[in-house]
This record gives C-alpha cells, structure tokens and sequence, in this order.
C-alpha cells in the first residue's frame, strides 16, 4: 500500500477585503502519496495557487488559513512555530513559482542565490555549496554550469531562468516539489524540455511533485494522478487515465472539450459559458451550477459533498447522488 507523504483535510483559506473576508479555498482535502505526480488543473482564480501557498505558508499579508489540516509526513503544519516551518520551507518541501524572472533577485548572480538557499538549511562551506550548486547546473541540463554561475538573471532566457529556479528547488532534495505553472511562459520546445526534466528527476530522486496548470496538454503528460479544482474546491479527483477517458463532472468535461483538436478544422472550438465567480460572489449550492448544462434546483438550492464515482473517482456532483434521481423524479 502506496503511502501518503500529503494531507490536506478540510482547508479554508480566508482573504480580507474592503467588503469583508472571504474564502478563496474552502473545505479543500488533497492527498499527495509518496513518489507520485499529482496536478491540480482549472481555470485561473480556481484557487490552484492559494492551495499552494497555503502549503507553503507564504500567503500575503491580507490571507490567513482559517482551519483545516495540512499534515505532511503525519506532523501538521499548521501547528508548528515560524522558525519550525522555515525549517521544512525549502528543505523537506520545495517550490517552483510562476514567473522564474520575477522569483530571482535581480541584483544577485544565479549561482549565489542557490548557495544561499543550500547554506540555509546544510551547514557547508561556500565551497562545498558552490560545487554542489555546480552538479544542480548539470543535473537540471545546464551545457555551460560555470558560465551560468556567475551570470545575473536578466542575462539568461526564460528557459534558463526556469532551469535555475528547479535547482534551488533541488538544492536540499526535498521530499515535495510544487511547480506552479512551470512552463507557462516559455515556448513549445522549452516546455517540453521541462517537464521531461521534472519527470526524470522524480524517477532518479523519488520525490513527490505537486503540479499545478490550467494547462490539460501538460497534465496528460505528467499525471499520475488529477484534481480538477474550480472556485476553491476539488470538484473531481482520480486516476490521470480515469479522469481522461472518463470524466464524470460535468466541469471536467466542458475543459476536456474545449481542447483543440488539429482533426477538427472548421469547427467552433467549445467553450464553457461564464466565468469562476469572484470569492466574495460565490453562488449557493453547487459553485459551478450557474455554468452547468445539467443543472437542477437541487444544484443550485444545495451544495453537493464528495461521493465515489466509476473507476475510483471522487466527484462533487449532484447527479451521482441518490438524492438527484429522487428530485427528478419529482
């Protein structure tokens, strides 16, 4: 039996605002076994990233975890002092963020922000940290380790820059990566290159990865396994091949038809109507229920909870539910 490294159990993530606090994650569970890939998918302002940084602990000044769980390897989060979290921050978990040009410090070579980040939490000499940071430069596919060393981050490419930034995540062999949209802003071919990279040090270091996209092409790719989240809750969750062949919510399905498809020329390319609603709109009931094609009173009146769906899903949809066949019967 494959164990879990992940459980997050019934996290809310509040936001203060000029109209009051709000939730932008509400009653999130997410479980992350060891070695595994998962990706969270959805739509931006699903609440993908906010999951993260709750994680992480680094929510803005305006966010706060209300309540929930975030046990990793059985010991919570959430329970642990500042200095103790800063202790597993970027040692025991790691994360890629979304915009490696933004991430670096500008005013800092490349090289010397990973020794930094080695020296925080492994008591080495700037000289072991150097030569570890210069097999992280190779390992990650970096021709030229010494060169980039030296280098500042507006003198590299977007793909170099994200290179950089998987090495400080690697630089003390976290047990948890989170990647949060590691490939958005670079072209097909560097895309390509990274994952691959991503899935080849899982495979050598037995690391878990949290991937997080909105990107389905990139999912079908990495997963083991997804969890679709839209307006900060899990609506599906299951096997990658699963969730692909069969999706049972209805939200899955309108993002896996709206997947260009090169066969198709000349077709109206799919679209789900309307947008995520802002967290302090959030709809009674069913949060996607006003997008839904097959939504009910019940949908809108009730929220529906997680039920076992086909092929060990996890769905939120009323019409896996008994209740649904007995209000259409009327």
């Amino acid at each position: 039996m494959e164990q879990d490294l992940l459980v997050i159990k019934d996290l809310c993530t509040q936001f203060k605002t000029d109209r009051g606090v709000f939730p932008a994650v509400s009653g999130l569970d997410i479980t992350i076994r060891k070695g595994e890939i998962l990706c969270i998918v959805g739509e931006s302002g699903s609440g993908k990233t906010v999951a993260s940084l709750s994680l992480m602990q680094l929510l803005p000044s305006s966010g706060s975890i209300a309540s929930g769980q975030i046990r990793f390897e059985g010991t919570d989060l959430l329970k642990l002092k500042k200095k103790e979290i800063g202790q597993i921050r970027g040692k025991s978990i790691a994360m890629i963020f979304q915009d490696p040009m933004v991430a670096l410090d500008p005013v800092f070579t490349c090289g010397s922000q990973i020794v930094e980040a080695i020296r925080i939490h492994d008591k080495r000499s700037y000289a072991a940290a150097r030569e570890r940071t210069l097999e992280l430069l190779k390992l990650v596919g970096i021709a030229h380790p010494e060169r980039v060393f030296d280098a500042y981050p507006h003198e590299l490419s977007g793909g170099m820059c994200q290179r950089i930034m998987i090495a400080m995540a690697l630089s003390c062999n976290p047990k948890l990566l989170i990647a949060d949209e590691p490939t958005t802003a670079l072209d097909v071919t560097v895309q390509a290159q990274i994952l691959e990279l991503l899935k080849r040090i899982r495979d050598e270091l037995g690391m878990s990865i949290m991937l997080i996209t909105h990107d389905l092409g990139v999912v079908a790719e990495m997963a083991d396994r997804v969890a679709v989240m839209y307006a900060g809750k899990i609506m599906e969750v299951g096997d990658a091949r699963t969730v692909f062949k069969q999706p049972q919510h209805p939200y899955t399905q309108g993002l896996l038809k709206s997947i260009p498809h090169l066969d198709r020329e000349g077709e109206r390319l799919y679209s789900i109507s309307g947008s995520v609603p802002s967290i302090s709109a959030m709809p009674e009931g069913c949060r996607f229920a006003p997008r839904c094609p097959h939504a009910a009173e019940l949908c809108r009146r009730r929220e529906p909870q997680m039920i076992a769906g086909d092929g060990g899903c996890f769905v939120r949809c009323w019409m896996l539910d008994q209740a649904w066949e007995e209000e259409e019967a009327g």
